[in-house]
């Protein structure tokens, strides 16, 4: 008697799984339907997006410019030096000069000049003092072209930068964008076991009335229900704080919407660690910039040694003096200038010294960053192996519950398993599954560290 009854309950949980399909089969349709009207962003695009608007690498691009500036004003100084300036108004007091008998000389036929004292005033009035000068610098070009190029060094050390900000920020892109795909497949898995659920509380309440349906697989359901609404609801939420952190990356609206496409596993094994550390020595710009910081240390210490040279130039130079009495009227003068202190007690060449170690500060540093960047690659390209041997393992753990959900279903259709042993194999299959795409997000986000490291873009 106990078996046809059995046999009832079985057929209702088969009935129960056949409504589940057909109830939860056109609301997939719908929502995918939905997401569908979502634009699609590709990783690619994401990339190029933040590369491009970026408010980071943008004032990084801004501040390399500003170099520019600085080599053309250094370069303007190998070119004649004009200045005017002029001075006018009223003598506080008079002036007064007096040229005694004689002073100018004594002439046979003419006699003293000025033949007797003489005195002359210059009353408190309205004058004017102009100056004005041109000065060309010749043994100063040398300096100057020493100026430009450790100038132009710093130019290109900021360039590197440069490359450093949109390396650092195409990482962090690619890094939340596969992250982001994991969550949206944990938010999709965990949205679909909702409304299964749901269908399934829904026919189980009408089939405990019918008294099909144990009671404690009804609170099963109910559990099992709960939690899924809850782990959606965590999801929903890390879901939108990603959502708004990858726009702002971007330089987007944060309430952009968009939607994120699924990234294959792909196949680097071709990739040695001697091929990764080669070309992180390189492309990283912390090499590039040691070793520029190192030629600029060097333009700087044949700068202070420069010192040593004399400031030789042509210059002409002019003076005007209006109502002032004696004084000239228009002085001018043209030759040459010469600049030069012969005894400055060692300071030029304590200078020397010093900037001679900073150049060896300079050769330590390069190498010391081509070091650490070595150990930086090797540690990232360890953690991306990990990161492969895991998702090799999640993956044959998933498809290992996919094949345990797929024979636990043919077996309850051949009523020779529980309705609690398929809700298990589900679960089972849906955990799974959830790993393998955090381990694969796990992976690409290695990946992407790893092409930091190597200085890829």
């Amino acid at each position: 008697a106990k078996v046809p009854g059995r046999r009832m309950m079985k057929s209702n949980h088969l009935a129960l799984l056949l409504t589940i399909l057909v109830f939860a089969s056109p609301v997939g349709s719908l929502a995918q339907q939905a997401t569908q009207d979502v634009p699609l962003l590709t990783l690619d695009d994401a990339v190029s997006i933040a590369l491009t608007n970026n408010r980071l690498v943008k004032n990084s691009a801004l501040e390399a410019q500003k170099y520019d500036f600085q080599v053309s004003t250094i370069r303007s100084r190998r070119l004649p030096h004009f200045q005017f300036s002029a001075l006018g108004g009223e003598l506080l007091q008079p002036f007064d000069f007096t040229f005694a008998k004689g002073v100018f000389g004594t002439y046979p036929g003419v006699g003293p000049i000025p033949s007797t004292e003489a005195k002359v005033h210059t009353p408190a009035k309205l004058t004017a003092f102009l100056t004005g000068g041109m000065d060309v610098p010749l043994s100063q070009q040398y300096k100057i072209g020493l100026g430009i190029r450790a100038t132009e060094l710093g130019r290109d050390i900021a360039k590197e930068d440069v490359r450093a900000e949109r390396q650092r920020i195409a990482a962090e892109v690619r890094i939340a964008y596969f992250e982001l795909v994991a969550t949206q497949a944990a938010v999709d898995a965990a949205r679909e076991g909702v409304r299964t659920l749901e269908e399934t509380q829904r026919v189980t309440l009408r089939y405990i009335a019918e008294e099909t349906v144990l009671k404690g697989d009804a609170l099963e359901v109910d559990a099992r229900l709960t939690k899924t609404q809850y782990e959606l609801s965590v999801a929903e939420n890390g879901l939108a704080t990603q959502h708004e952190h990858l726009n702002q990356l971007l330089a987007r609206d944060l309430e952009t919407p968009f939607r994120v496409d699924f990234t294959p596993e792909e196949d680097t094994t071709a990739l040695s660690l001697e091929e990764a550390r080669r070309q992180a020595s390189q492309n990283r710009p912390e090499i590039r910039q040691a070793h520029l910081k190192e030629k600029q240390a060097d333009y700087d210490r044949r700068l202070a040694k420069a010192e040593y040279i004399p400031d030789f130039g042509i210059a002409v130079s002019y003076m005007g003096i209006q109502n002032v009495q004696v004084l000239p009227t228009n002085v001018g003068v043209a030759g040459f200038a010469l600049t030069w202190e012969p005894f400055d007690w060692g300071r030029r060449h304590n200078r020397v010294r010093e900037k001679s170690n900073t150049l060896a500060q300079a050769h330590n540093g390069a190498q010391e960053a081509k070091s650490q960047i070595g150990v930086e690659v090797g540690s990232k390209y360890r953690k991306w192996k990990e990161a492969a041997l895991l998702l090799k393992a999640t993956r044959t753990g998933h498809e290992a519950a996919a094949e345990e959900f797929r024979v636990t279903s043919n077996k309850y259709k051949e009523q020779a398993a529980l309705v609690r042993d398929l809700l298990q194999a589900q679960a089972r299959s849906s955990e799974t599954s959830f790993q393998y795409q955090q381990a694969l997000s796990s992976y690409w986000s290695s990946l992407a560290d790893l092409r930091r490291a190597m200085g890829e873009e």
